[in-house]
């Protein structure tokens, strides 16, 4: 059962798709678009092949296909709540090769943000459609622990779905282009920029509202920045 704050949290549910061949669409889909834009912003943003790439809600490696091959070897890692996920891509999305440029030592599976399996500290991390399925105090709580396990002037790229000052917090948000409808308090989540600043200071981070990136679902994006 779920018992969670989202679907995601559905391990049984999770695990048979994923074991029937369907991780691309339990993760969101949009298989090469998203892999593709997800690395071209990293890269925007100043990712280089011997920066280490945390891959926060990593699933079946959308990103990772792409990011294991552009880094240099051992420089992925990723985290997830479903290992089955982790499997489906790890076995049937990368190849020999990649397999061995990202062991599967690189890749833990918690559901508390636990990244003490990290040899060393990262550089970048990135949470892509992971908090727009978790209320506020998941996303300050990872802010907290991910702190330790990022090098000074590292930075955090966490995807949300925006409600603006002048709408109403607790009404349900509709947002272009797709149509996503979102809650406060519900699974899709909306949140306001001074959450993610409240967030971030409380967790000792600096706050950088990015905004829009063109993401097809209507996502927003905002870097944590580690002093």
């Amino acid at each position: 059962m779920s018992g969670g704050p989202s679907p995601y949290y559905d391990i049984e549910a999770i695990t048979r798709g994923a074991q029937a061949g369907d991780h691309r669409r339990l993760i969101g889909g949009l298989w090469d678009e998203m892999g593709a834009h997800q690395m071209e912003f990293l890269i925007a943003r100043g990712l280089q092949p011997q920066h280490r790439l945390l891959d926060i809600g990593c699933g079946s490696l959308r990103l990772g296909v792409r990011a294991i091959g552009w880094l240099e070897p051992g420089r992925y890692f990723g985290t997830d709540l479903s290992e089955a996920l982790i499997d489906a891509g790890y076995a049937t999305e990368l190849d020999d090769d990649l397999r061995a440029r990202a062991p599967r030592s690189h890749f833990a599976v918690n559901d508390d943000f636990d990244f003490g399996f990290l040899p060393q500290p990262v550089d970048f991390a990135i949470a892509q459609s992971v908090f727009t399925h978790l209320p506020l105090n998941h996303l300050r709580r990872c802010l907290a622990k991910l702190k330790d396990a990022m090098h000074g002037g590292g930075q955090a790229l966490f995807t949300y779905f925006e409600c603006p000052a002048e709408a109403d917090l607790y009404q349900p948000l509709t947002h272009a282009p797709a149509g996503v409808v979102t809650r406060d308090d519900r699974d899709p989540y909306h949140y306001r920029l001074t959450d993610l600043d409240w967030a971030a200071r409380q967790t000792g981070w600096d706050f950088e509202p990015i905004g829009d990136w063109d993401h097809p679902r209507g996502q927003r994006i905002a870097a944590f920045h580690r002093p």
